[in-house]
């Protein structure tokens, strides 16, 4: 929250367009570190520990397909990271440079490749999961092993179902209305 604060109030600052997308961090800090006393020392720190940031969510990413891979599909540890860790550097690879001159889109879109991929997954994707996860939970898993998974790692809280069922029912009936309406818009 810190981060998006500093970097909203330094948009505004600067005027620059708070609706640039994705790759408003590398547009408008860059050009703020050089007005700031010790900028490029907190420009280091800054990208540094975001690149730390970036590698351990990445690694969690990867680890999610690998044990996908090895516990259904057999395949050693070693295959799936070297398989689907060049798959995801690739991916990142041109997200990159679609910030830069390089735009794989440009002949059929005014997206940047960057954009496409934040677009497809915060439009259509999480809310696709989080419809997905609602309906799971209610009719394959069941309210009463969500309820009795979150008291065995919390005692102390009492969990109502009825009101969890509820929820969990609007949730995904919301999310689904949105869902299918942004369908509808994109192919109709």
């Amino acid at each position: 929250m810190l981060a998006g604060v500093a970097i909203f109030t330094a948009v505004f600052a600067l005027g620059q367009n708070p609706a640039e997308g994705p790759g408003l961090i590398f547009v408008v800090l860059p050009s703020l570190f050089p007005q700031m006393p010790g900028g490029a020392i907190f420009a280091v720190m800054f990208f540094g520990l975001l690149f730390v940031a970036a590698l351990t969510s990445a690694i969690s990413i990867l680890e999610v397909v690998t044990a996908y891979f090895i516990d259904e599909k057999g395949w050693s540890r070693s295959k799936a990271t070297y398989t689907f860790g060049g798959v995801i550097a690739f991916i990142g690879v041109l997200a990159s440079l679609s910030n830069g001159s390089f735009n794989l889109l440009a002949p059929f879109t005014d997206l940047t490749f960057m954009d496409l991929l934040d677009k497809v997954s915060s439009k259509y994707m999480l809310p696709l999961g989080g419809m997905l996860t609602a309906f799971f939970v209610l009719l394959r898993w069941g309210i009463v092993r969500f309820t009795d998974e979150i008291k065995a790692g919390a005692r102390w809280f009492e969990v109502n179902r009825w009101i969890v069922t509820t929820i969990f029912a609007i949730a995904g009936t919301v999310v689904a209305y949105i869902f299918v309406r942004e369908l509808i818009a994109l192919f109709g």
